[in-house]
């Protein structure tokens, strides 16, 4: 397995151990004490670290993105090509490019018709998913585009959705241009075991049987790649909206769907089809197989969106700023904004319920912080917490004794 697979299943089978690192937190009137273990981060499986990555990405983009209706527009690719995205994701980059210039030109046409003169610019977020619903390998890939242009002075031109021959055009001006993306590109196979279990993810479905789907409007299919148009959130519907942006950067697994049996299997009920069964050993080799690519980002902006954008300022502003300042108004000062939410402001989100806060009505602060192993293990022996021993696999003999080299 390459590097980057062992080092995320490391780090996930730390995740949530006290022996790697907690934070003490202790209330300020009763004096319970609470101990919060460290996170892994991943962004791979981890159910826990992908749900807050989506509800972190979620609150940053509701109270970024644009007060405008917004519609998402997904791109499948045929399984033909599938691999092709796995071997090469500068691939999927290059479709994508091409997909939001074609949006944008459909966009701009239909603003023209209304009247608009001058420079148009759009915007938008893409979301890269390497997994489908049953656990399969499939890249493609979720656009959040908002259904307006912008002129030069920060004015927005409010669009109307598209049709189903608009969707359609718009599939098919992407496919021809992306013929060059592909025309140089030979038959792709595994060049190791874990390309080969890719493969395998990719080609050959879990077992279940699907239900027979429903037409819907707004969606195109053309040379086994599909685009669908039909999901979209009013601009009043910030909630929605950012249930969307959830939804785009969500992760693989849900675990609420996921139940061990007593016979030591797993059972996972998809969002589509039917439960299905497997072994131990076969979801672990799916879950190491849909770990996205390395050094690659799942969420990228376009447009008025992207971070240096000189329109950016205008258009992600408030709707009561925009009526103060006018559409011929300087630029507005960036604000700094943080990051990352903290972990209670993502459970207050999330549940409703302050975590800060302590049942007898005190508040919850921060006590101490171990960072390392040695200092977390020497801090619960004086606890009084036993400490399991790390099961680790039998010792095995340099290759080169193997070999006889």
């Amino acid at each position: 397995m390459p590097p980057r697979v062992k080092r995320e299943v490391e780090q996930y089978l730390r995740c949530g151990d006290l022996r790697y690192g907690f934070v003490e937190v202790s209330c300020e009137v009763c004096k319970e004490a609470r101990l919060v273990a460290f996170s892994c981060k991943g962004r791979g499986f981890c159910p826990s670290c992908t749900t807050r990555r989506a509800i972190d990405t979620g609150a940053q983009l509701e109270s970024m993105l644009p007060h405008v209706a917004h519609r998402q527009w997904t791109l499948s690719l045929p399984f033909s090509l599938r691999f092709h995205v796995v071997k090469r994701p500068e691939l999927l980059k290059r479709i994508e490019v091409r997909l939001v210039r074609a949006i944008w030109r459909w966009q701009r046409r239909e603003a023209r018709r209304l009247g608009a003169v001058g420079p148009l610019r759009g915007g938008g977020v893409c979301f890269w998913q390497w997994f489908g619903s049953s656990l399969q390998l499939t890249p493609h890939l979720h656009l959040l585009v908002p259904e307006a242009q912008w002129l030069g002075s920060g004015e927005p031109v409010v669009l109307g959705p598209p049709s189903d021959d608009d969707v359609t055009a718009v599939l098919h001006r992407v496919l021809r241009q992306a013929q060059r993306d592909w025309a140089d590109e030979g038959v792709s196979w595994a060049e190791d075991e874990y390309e080969a279990m890719q493969q395998q993810a990719i080609q050959q479905r879990l077992p279940l049987n699907e239900p027979g789907s429903q037409r819907r409007r707004r969606v195109a299919v053309a040379h086994g790649f599909s685009l669908h148009a039909d999901t979209a959130v009013h601009a009043n519907d910030r909630q929605g909206l950012e249930r969307l942006c959830r939804y785009g950067a969500r992760g693989p697994v849900c675990e609420s769907r996921l139940h061990r049996l007593e016979d030591g299997r797993y059972e996972y009920t998809p969002k589509k089809g039917v439960t299905f069964t497997l072994t131990a050993e076969a979801l672990v080799r799916r879950l190491v197989a849909l770990l996205p690519p390395a050094r690659l980002h799942l969420t990228s902006f376009h447009g008025v969106l992207a971070p240096n954008a000189s329109l950016r300022p205008l258009a992600t502003q408030q709707p009561e700023a925009q009526a103060v300042s006018g559409p011929r108004a300087k630029v507005p000062p960036k604000k700094k904004t943080k990051r990352r939410l903290d972990w209670a402001t993502l459970h207050q989100r999330t549940f409703g319920t302050d975590v800060l806060r302590c049942p007898c009505g005190g508040l919850r602060t921060i006590r101490a912080l171990h960072s390392t192993r040695s200092a977390a293990e020497l801090r619960l022996a004086a606890l009084g917490i036993p400490v399991p021993s790390r099961i680790l696999p039998p010792a095995t003999a340099p290759p080169q004794l193997t070999f006889a080299v």
